[in-house]
């Protein structure tokens, strides 16, 4: 798309110089406003124009009098026709004198009073479906929607990189089911995701939007039963939303069951779901599919493998980049703690103390630990809740919607909570244990401060973690603050954090004792397992002693 320069230029050599009086300046101007795509883009080329008018103004030769200049300016007697002929005539063609500036600045005001899309209805969103934004309190497009569902309704393939929290899901699922609805077909989209979580809340989404025109959707993940997915799947809905793992199982088992008619194809966390080696399943998946689909990736970072696949899978596809770079929101408060390895939990425990009324998410880096501190805070009289992948999936969407009920204030996870999940409530996100990807840190500090709000993460850095954290600060580009704690203050609950860890692991070797006796149901989020947190001296710890 040419700028306004350049087509006031091709327009110019089409016409000898002698005939430029003959055409005014509204013409051209609307002759090259005429070829742009957009408003948006008139603005920003006229800008280009206006400093390359200003920078070639300062160069005009001394030797042009004011005659002359007046002269060329007007087009008009022998003196124009000289200084068009001559040197400075030759200059002069490459000027643009004040009354093509004003006209310029006129076009840019113009173009800068209109203003950009600020609903649904105005970025083409059917009735239907902003009646159900609005049901949901989406007031307004986020950047990401804004960028990427006029693409998507226009029927082109994308590619959206945009910092979690960003309303991505939207910016799919509203494409999707405004098509579906001028073709409705059964098994009409299918929805790739990294994680279970995060396709149980896709399929929320997607329900939720399609509310009103009887959308159907089926979460095949595993975890659950096949059977029972079996007989969603033959149901035909009209989205599906898998994880690639037991999606191929279904595909090679289950009769009947195919994708050779879908005509969306959704790979949502790309980035995730490649790095999870799940590189063989997608490319099984892509074998099986039409060719003739759209394909929407959305990736909240552009990595190698996230671009090999996007050179298979997608065509001629429109890049929708609201953050080209890592980053995390601007609302985010981020500090670190630097503390000694073995004094954890007691700066755990006095922090929890120093913010209490928040809910936090707590990330560590393996199942055990996550268990292990969850009871630790259970037996201090802490509201917390584990989330991690050896609870089976009954349990993990129980603790998932305890939290977001606000049953429990507290939940302890491993990643598989970091990347996806909107939980509108989280105020503050603690890293227990650093994540060895900085990529990591950027999805775990992104489940705090989304959709505007603001939010708190604190990092514990530990002697061993100096240089994780260093990599951290160089991928945000930022040195973060460090987050103050009073030593003596939490020296006074090192006694009892001691007996609440002594107990916890006791529990701990309870509930794997559990497990290995086959027909024994264990529950992690029971009251009964909590028993023996009532032995620990005080009961409850709300508040620091002094």
């Amino acid at each position: 798309m040419g700028s306004i320069y350049g087509t006031l230029c091709s327009i110019g050599r089409r016409v000898r110089p002698q005939m430029y009086s003959q055409f005014s300046l509204q013409y051209i101007l609307r002759s090259a406003l005429g070829r742009l795509e957009d408003v948006k883009s008139a603005t920003s080329n006229a800008r280009i124009i206006k400093r390359r008018a200003g920078s070639e103004e300062r160069l005009q030769l001394p030797g042009c009098h004011a005659g002359a200049a007046q002269a060329h300016s007007t087009g008009t007697g022998e003196g124009g026709r000289r200084s068009r002929e001559g040197e400075a005539g030759h200059v002069g063609r490459r000027v643009v004198s004040a009354g093509n500036m004003a006209a310029c600045e006129k076009a840019v005001a113009e173009a800068e009073e209109k203003p950009e899309p600020a609903t649904f209805r105005e970025l083409g969103v059917t009735e239907v479906l902003c009646e159900a934004c609005e049901q949901l309190g989406w007031k307004e497009p986020t950047k990401i929607q804004k960028e990427a569902l006029p693409v998507g309704l226009e029927g082109r393939d994308i590619i959206g990189l945009a910092e979690t929290g960003s309303g991505k899901t939207g910016a799919f699922a509203i494409p999707i089911l405004q098509a579906l609805l001028e073709n409705p077909q059964r098994l009409f989209a299918l929805v790739l995701t990294p994680t279970r979580e995060l396709a149980f809340q896709i399929s929320e989404q997607f329900e939720a939007l399609g509310s009103s025109i009887g959308v159907k959707s089926a979460v095949i993940v595993g975890g659950i039963d096949m059977m029972s997915q079996s007989l969603a799947l033959a149901k035909k809905p009209h989205i599906v939303i898998a994880t690639p793992g037991r999606l191929i199982d279904h595909l090679e088992n289950t009769k009947g069951f195919n994708l050779r008619a879908i005509k969306y194809l959704v790979m949502d966390e790309a980035d995730r779901i490649l790095n999870m080696d799940f590189e063989t399943e997608v490319d099984k998946i892509l074998k099986v599919i039409p060719r003739d689909r759209k394909t929407y990736l959305f990736s909240a970072t552009m990595t190698k493998k996230v671009q090999k696949l996007q050179r298979v899978a997608l065509k001629d596809p429109v890049k929708c980049a609201v953050s080209t770079k890592y980053q995390t929101v601007e609302k985010l408060q981020q500090y670190y703690v630097f503390i000694p390895s073995k004094f954890k939990d007691c700066y755990l425990v006095y922090i929890l103390n120093e913010l209490a009324g928040n809910s936090f998410i707590i990330f560590c880096s393996t199942c055990n630990n996550t268990q292990r501190t969850a009871l630790l805070l259970r037996n201090l009289g802490f509201t917390a809740i584990p989330l991690h992948g050896q609870m089976n999936q009954h349990k993990r969407l129980g603790a998932l919607n305890k939290f977001k009920a606000k049953n429990r204030s507290i939940l302890l996870a491993t990643d598989v909570a970091s990347r996806g999940l909107d939980i509108p409530h989280v105020d503050v996100v603690i890293n227990f244990d650093i994540p060895t990807h900085s990529k990591d840190y950027i999805h775990r500090v992104g489940r705090t401060a989304r959709a505007g709000r603001s939010g708190k993460s604190v990092t514990f850095v530990t002697q061993y973690d100096v240089e994780l954290f260093q990599r951290i600060e160089h991928l945000i580009g930022k040195k973060l603050p460090a987050f103050q704690t009073e030593e003596d203050e939490v020296m006074v609950l090192a006694e009892r954090v001691t007996e609440a860890q002594r107990f916890a692991r006791m529990q701990l070797r309870e509930l794997g004792d559990k497990r290995k006796r086959p027909h024994e149901e264990v529950e992690d989020d029971s009251e009964q397992s909590l028993g023996i947190r009532n032995k620990v001296s005080g009961g409850r710890m709300r508040r620091k002693v002094r």
